[in-house]
């Protein structure tokens, strides 16, 4: 996830909105997910187009804790000419979202809105949401 302020370092996801975020946080794929020394796995950003129309991109390819053999990539994208629109671009999802938590809140109190929890199949590779 990407957050603000007031972030959480647990491990568990929950529903929205998780009075363990207090900031505006984007929540891709909430899980429990590692980065694996001696790999390429990491957290990539970078910012594409030009004024007013940019986009900053933050691109994460993990794993699961426990299991690094269950890859995740996934980019969250925030909009210039748009800003309170946010954009999640699965490319590879090993669970595809059966124990994560994708969606975003204004604060650990909300307003939240929730694409999905813990639900099987919410995340196949090649798939987005706005």
């Amino acid at each position: 996830c990407v957050c603000l302020a007031g972030c959480s370092s647990g491990y568990t996801n929950g529903p929205l909105p998780s009075s363990g975020f207090s900031g505006p946080t984007a929540f891709g794929y909430w899980d429990d997910l590692y980065i694996y020394a001696g790999t390429s796995q990491s957290v990539y950003y970078g910012t594409t187009g030009t004024y007013p129309n940019r986009n900053l991109v933050f691109e994460f390819y993990m794993a699961h804790f426990g299991a690094p053999n269950l890859y995740y990539r996934f980019q969250i994208v925030f909009f210039e000419a748009t800003p309170n629109v946010v954009r999640y671009l699965y490319y590879q999802a090993s669970d595809s979202g059966v124990s994560c938590t994708i969606g975003v809140q204004s604060s650990g109190t909300g307003p939240s809105m929730t694409y999905s929890v813990n639900t099987a199949g919410s995340v196949p590779a090649g798939s987005s949401t706005t």
